[in-house]
């Protein structure tokens, strides 16, 4: 099937699509090795607004993705980019 959605509104995410195995005769079928199963998942980049936040906007983590721990961890905060996705952990 055609790609659905990019799961980021701004930055790295994920799109998924279906990916159905058919017969010769084009009946639903179980019979696909995974080897030659083309990907259902894969990674996407939405252009983000390159407008940065001002001091007077609230700080909160923009992504739903729980990724902003692991931001901290791998001290990305220092990266303008990631410091506004995840200000309030970056913050913290």
């Amino acid at each position: 099937g055609d790609w659905g959605q990019c799961s980021a509104q701004c930055g790295l995410g994920q799109q998924m699509r279906t990916v159905q195995c058919l017969s010769y005769t084009g009946q639903a079928s179980v019979d696909c090795p995974e080897t030659v199963r083309p990907p259902s998942m894969q990674q996407c980049e939405s252009k983000c607004d390159s407008t940065p936040i001002s001091n007077t906007e609230e700080c909160k983590d923009v992504n739903k993705v729980a990724y902003c721990p692991l931001v901290l961890k791998f001290k990305f905060c220092s990266r303008a980019y990631f410091r506004q996705m995840c200000c309030k952990t970056c913050q913290g």
